[in-house]
């Protein structure tokens, strides 16, 4: 197979990397040795407070938007929730006196990006991202700061986790661009789990077993037309953990002959230096040497061959919840979007006329939660897609018979149970799903067959060619929505049955 990463160009896997310099990392001038009046020059503006004002503007938080990085590269435009607006200032007033040498400055700050932070951006992996960001901008205080060496290596193994945080691909065409085949959601939770083992096994220096990971990480990383490419992954992979933990000694030495650690106390009695290993495959290895091991068969001979080392399994784990309904668990509190759904026209190019299937499914580990949806397939096929993308076996509760309108339907079953939905975070396929309902499937189904029902009885007509809208609710069923209250005693008693 060609090997699609041409020399001496550059890689996107890693925004700083080249094929030349595959770490990314380079190497800053030797700063000359300060003068005593320049000494004081420099501890003043590293320990200098910030303007409130000014630090405000430099976080980007002063137009009150979520400001997080989208998919486009460019800052989220949604406001923050209106609720968190006003604790904004408070939280970010006592931050200017914090350098990056404060011990609360990444908590406080990962505060912030949980408060400021929209409903689209609240992962885990945008809120680091973000934390990061804004720590850069503090002046660096009276101690470099030390990152701790697994989350040095998190950050820079999520470079490429973020690649395929759609479930893309982590390979390259032919053409050079990203694959765009999505990555089952098995691979994509083996993925983060091969990340999080790297970490331990780099931090206890087990090498063999890193190389190892590696293998692993790159077969749940790429498609089964790019897995060609692994060799190329594992080699830029090694290149920087190599770089991140040398780094990290030389600092670490640093910290112990200065003889004080961040928060001031004596280490020179107790903080023995780091004794730096000299790996033969994070230290020594020649570029030869790492071709012929990337594609040798794995070191250990009981440890499986890479793409079985996580059994295939389906995730029976609880949900990932990121926010439940605000308001109190009163239905009357979903009629006003009960009402809104059902008096927008149907529209052909959004399929509201086409007839299809209501289903509810639940998943093993997570039974007090269902998920309503429509098709205009056969469910099963859907349910299908459902196992490979989001690695959850669903449980089918109920399906219905083939219905009109079936869009609109599921828009008026999740309308009104909006006031017990639930906004859950998928590790499989990488998005939120925001279908699921805290709820009996009883309840569930009786809610289903209610609008089902309704949307039988035709209350939808086709209009004159003038009006511009081809199906519309019909004048008598607009005017019971006028009382809302009445239209749903009134719904319940007709097909709640």
């Amino acid at each position: 197979m060609p090997n699609v990463y041409k020399k001496g160009s550059r890689l996107s896997l890693d925004d700083g990397a080249t094929a030349t310099n595959p770490s990314g990392l380079l190497t800053p001038p030797r700063t000359p040795s300060p003068t005593p009046d320049t000494a004081v020059k420099i501890d003043q503006q590293a320990t200098k407070k910030i303007d409130l004002g000014v630090l405000k503007c430099r976080l980007d938080l002063q137009d009150g938007r979520c400001g997080c990085l989208t998919k486009q590269g460019k800052p989220c435009k949604q406001y923050t929730p209106k609720k968190n607006r006003t604790k904004v200032d408070s939280l970010i007033e006592p931050m200017v006196a914090l350098t990056q040498s404060s011990m609360e400055l990444e908590d406080r700050l990962r505060k912030l990006a949980e408060l400021v932070h929209c409903r689209y951006h609240p992962y885990e992996s945008q809120i680091e991202d973000r934390v990061a960001k804004w720590t850069s901008i503090f002046p660096t205080g009276d101690v470099k700061p030390s990152i701790p060496l697994e989350k040095r290596i998190t950050i820079d193994l999520r470079r490429d986790y973020a690649h395929c945080n759609n479930r893309d691909c982590i390979g390259k065409t032919l053409e050079q661009e990203d694959c765009r085949s999505k990555l089952a959601g098995q691979k994509m939770q083996n993925y983060t789990k091969t990340i999080d083992e790297i970490i331990q096994s780099v931090a206890c220096f087990d090498d063999t077993k890193v190389e190892y990971l590696l293998k692993v990480l790159a077969y749940n990383g790429l498609c089964d037309d790019h897995q060609y490419q692994s060799s190329e992954h594992i080699e830029l992979w090694t290149s920087r953990l190599a770089d991140i933990r040398s780094t990290y000694q030389t600092e670490t030495k640093q910290l112990a002959n200065s003889s004080c650690t961040l928060d001031g106390s004596d280490v020179s009695s107790t903080t023995s230096q780091p004794e730096t290993v000299e790996n033969p495959m994070l230290k020594n290895s020649t570029e030869h040497d790492l071709e012929k091991r990337v594609d040798s068969t794995p070191i250990d001979l009981a440890l499986p061959p890479p793409d079985r080392y996580w059994l295939e399994a389906f995730d029976e784990s609880t949900f990932k919840i990121i926010k439940r309904r605000d308001s109190p668990q009163d239905p009357k509190s979903s009629y006003t979007e009960i009402k809104a759904n059902a008096v927008r026209p149907l529209k052909e190019k959004l399929g509201d006329l086409k007839k299809g299937f209501i289903y509810l499914y639940t998943v093993k580990g997570n039974e007090r939660f269902v998920k309503i949806g429509y098709t205009t397939r056969n469910p099963a096929t859907r349910h299908e897609e459902w196992k490979l993308s989001c690695n959850r076996e669903p449980k089918s509760l109920y399906e219905s018979s083939i219905v009109p309108n079936a869009r609109r339907i599921e828009a008026l079953c999740h309308a009104e149970l909006d006031y017990c939905r639930t906004r859950v975070y998928c590790t499989g396929c990488s998005i939120q799903h925001i279908e699921w309902f805290e709820m009996t499937p009883d309840d569930a189904i009786s809610v289903i067959q209610k609008w089902s029902k309704w949307m039988e009885s035709n209350p939808y007509a086709e209009t004159s060619p003038e009006s511009g809208v081809k199906w519309a609710l019909k004048s008598e069923e607009m005017k019971k929505l006028d009382d809302i209250d009445t239209f749903m005693e009134d719904l319940a008693f007709r097909f709640d049955k």
